[in-house]
């Protein structure tokens, strides 16, 4: 999950990644199964060599990522906080993957709008399948439709922001039984400083 314009349109120097304004919800889940979602994820995202963190970040972000840390504002609603960690690990095992690293030429140099949106598009569902992997991974099975609903419900504010030019409003992007995501092979991975990045 990008807001400086990573298609290379322009460079403005602020964080790489799409901006994400209030708390998202796509359904309330109750405390206790997110309290272990948190526990499982958390655990297999230090197990790969990533640290967690929380952070005061300035609005409207809500996390962070840098081939090292995974880090999350602590005002951001439970229920997002779980999906963003595992939005946020995809996108990291795509910038520290060697074998990934040619796909991100695409992602950071197409200039052509509708070409661009299709990049993206696969960007963000490749790590959508790396954030169902370590889900399952985590031995959660149980949730692959919120899951879905979620990664869908992100694509489509994402895609608004881009096509419209403006910040739609969250819940009129709300997606429900959507089709589950393919879970995908996280590939060996090289951890490395890189530029901060944040995502959603």
């Amino acid at each position: 999950m990008d807001a400086e314009t990573i298609s290379g349109q322009q460079n403005t120097g602020q964080i790489a990644g799409h901006e994400l304004v209030g708390h998202r919800l796509v359904g309330v889940m109750p405390s206790q199964p997110l309290v272990n979602i948190w526990i499982r994820i958390t655990s297999k995202i230090v197990k790969y060599g990533f640290a967690i963190e929380y952070r005061d970040l300035e609005p409207p972000r809500t996390g962070i990522f840098d081939g090292l840390r995974l880090t999350l504002d602590p005002d951001v609603d439970f229920e997002m906080q779980c999906f963003i960690l595992l939005h946020l690990f995809g996108h990291s095992v795509q910038w520290v993957a060697p074998s990934l690293a040619a796909k991100l030429g695409p992602l950071q140099n197409t200039t052509d709008r509708e070409a661009f949106m299709n990049v993206l598009h696969d960007y963000e569902y490749e790590a959508a399948r790396f954030g169902m992997q370590l889900l399952h991974e985590a031995g959660i099975h149980d949730f692959d439709q919120w899951y879905a609903d979620f990664v869908v419900t992100d694509w489509q504010y994402l895609e608004r922001y881009y096509r419209e030019g403006a910040i739609p409003p969250w819940r009129e992007c709300v997606a429900t039984a959507q089709p589950l995501i393919r879970p995908e092979p996280i590939p060996p991975l090289e951890h490395k400083q890189m530029e901060v990045r944040f995502a959603f």
